[in-house]
């Protein structure tokens, strides 16, 4: 009998095509059902009989519904961390100003772009709550790349600026925005520059003391 390694995997290593199709079969049915149905509603029958599989397949990739939203929302933020987070690793302090800051944000808006769909659908279904608790982690963990950089932001300013995002996020998906870089600029100019700013100021202040 062919174990679940082997349907997983080819002997070369590479992932099977028709594990692919499978997988890809299981999320389409899923969110369309999700937007038709809400998550409360849906059932892995329901997954199956769209997706054209049957139960034993799903439950050779999925635990329950439960297991494939988790992992599905794992997905979306293992990206938006993955580009978001590689970006922040190589910022310097010069640039930290209006521009600088607005670029990165906006880059993590243009990520979510991407999935733009997948967002909407789980964020205006009950599962918006594990969604929003995932992607406010995945922010205040990218965040904690330049966190020493802006005068060791405290615990309070901190949930500020994260709940500040993933607010930006929410409604980005949700609505209707012309032109995300003027109003990432905007953004930061009137939410989080002067914060960025006091912190310069703090960190000069030692800085010369120390010398």
């Amino acid at each position: 009998m062919k174990g679940y390694g082997d349907e997983m995997a080819k002997k070369d290593g590479s992932e099977d095509l028709r594990i692919k199709r499978t997988q890809r079969a299981i999320k389409d049915a899923f969110y369309s059902l999700v937007e038709e149905k809400g998550f409360e509603h849906i059932t892995v029958k329901d997954i199956t009989e769209r997706a054209m599989i049957s139960r034993n397949t799903f439950y050779l990739h999925y635990t329950d519904k439960y297991d494939l939203l988790n992992r599905q929302c794992d997905d979306l933020m293992r990206t938006l961390f993955f580009k978001v987070g590689k970006q922040l690793r190589t910022v310097k302090r010069t640039d930290f100003t209006v521009d600088g800051i607005a670029g990165i944000i906006s880059q993590g808006i243009k990520v979510v772009d991407e999935d733009k769909e997948c967002y909407r659908i789980l964020l205006g279904d009950v599962s918006a709550d594990i969604l929003t608790t995932k992607m406010t982690n995945i922010v205040r963990r990218s965040i904690d790349y330049i966190k020493k950089d802006i005068a060791k932001l405290s615990d309070f300013q901190m949930e500020y600026i994260v709940c500040g995002m993933t607010g930006l996020i929410k409604y980005y998906v949700t609505h209707q925005v012309d032109d995300i870089d003027e109003e990432c600029r905007k953004f930061t100019a009137l939410n989080l520059y002067k914060l960025i700013e006091l912190g310069e100021k703090i960190r000069n202040k030692k800085e010369k003391a120390y010398n």
